[in-house]
């Protein structure tokens, strides 16, 4: 029910590969092109049983990308190759996990690149009990529920992006030229404007603190004041302290708090959550209760 995966862990990684059927999840913040191009080769070998879904969720930032941690094309790569593949951004991702149908679930500290599958100390832990397996699986199709499903096309756009800031980037480090860091810095706000978009997707803000307060609460109930701060750290380019709600010239707090209550009351009119005085709950008929 427990296997140990020491480094280098290709091959074991490759067999997992080698055992999809039909459904294939990837959680990893740092994803290089190589790896994705070498994982989409493995599946395209496997014998196939039925068609095959892929999900990966990544953290599309600038700061991955000048660090050259994340290649955007990357994800576009598996995009294009697996057909029926969902990449979602999902800002301040941190778990590296990889699950293979609902048979195998590696837990680990490899993320997909080549210092994880390879030189790296790394390690990870597999499990097989099919509840366990389940339980995995559902609770990162969770944290998805909170991030942005990246389009094709806006996964191309974002690649062009990632490639013009690291280019800029190289060209600075080279130079000390004050017009060039002027140039970066404006590069740079416009990808970070870019990759944000990516975090939001189509969706209002209301929508994103909606699905923020109900997967929390999935956790169990919370006061107001508790729950502030989880939803901050779950949405932090979207819950600025400096950003106060004025009317009038008068201040009423920071405006993403009102932001939140807005989504509370909407949430609350819907029959998702409720309050019983002291916390926020989820309802039972809102089918996302706690497990």
């Amino acid at each position: 029910m427990v296997q140990f995966y020491p480094s280098p862990w290709r091959p074991a990684f490759e067999d997992l590969l080698r055992s999809v059927r039909w459904d294939l999840l990837i959680a990893a913040p740092f994803i290089k092109t190589t790896e994705a191009e070498w994982v989409c080769e493995v599946l395209a070998r496997r014998h196939l049983v039925e068609p095959l879904r892929v999900q990966v969720l990544t953290d599309v930032r600038s700061d991955s990308v000048l660090s050259g941690s994340l290649d955007v094309e990357a994800l576009s790569r598996i995009a294009a190759s697996l057909p029926d593949t969902k990449v979602v951004n999902l800002p301040r991702l941190h778990a590296k996990v990889y699950v293979a149908d609902d048979s195998l679930a590696v837990v680990g500290s490899a993320n997909l690149t080549a210092g994880g599958l390879d030189s790296n100390y790394e390690y990870g832990v597999g499990l097989t009990e099919p509840s366990v397996v389940a339980r995995i699986r559902g609770d990162l199709e969770a944290y998805a529920r909170v991030g942005n499903v990246l389009a094709p096309d806006v996964l191309a756009d974002l690649a062009v992006v990632g490639r013009e800031l690291s280019a800029e980037y190289h060209e600075l480090q080279r130079s000390a030229k004050a017009s060039l860091r002027r140039r970066f810095n404006r590069k740079l706000r416009t990808a970070n404007l870019e990759f944000l978009r990516a975090q939001v997707g189509s969706r209002t803000a209301n929508s994103l603190f909606a699905e923020a307060i109900v997967y929390v609460l999935s956790r169990g109930p919370l006061s107001t004041r508790d729950l502030h701060p989880k939803i901050q750290r779950l949405l932090p380019d979207l819950c600025d302290d400096a950003v106060e709600l004025v009317i009038n010239g008068e201040h009423f707090g920071k405006r993403w708090k009102h932001a939140v209550r807005n989504a509370q009351q909407f949430l609350k009119s819907g029959g998702t959550i409720s309050f019983d005085g002291r916390r926020w709950l989820l309802t039972r008929g809102s089918g996302r209760e706690a497990a």
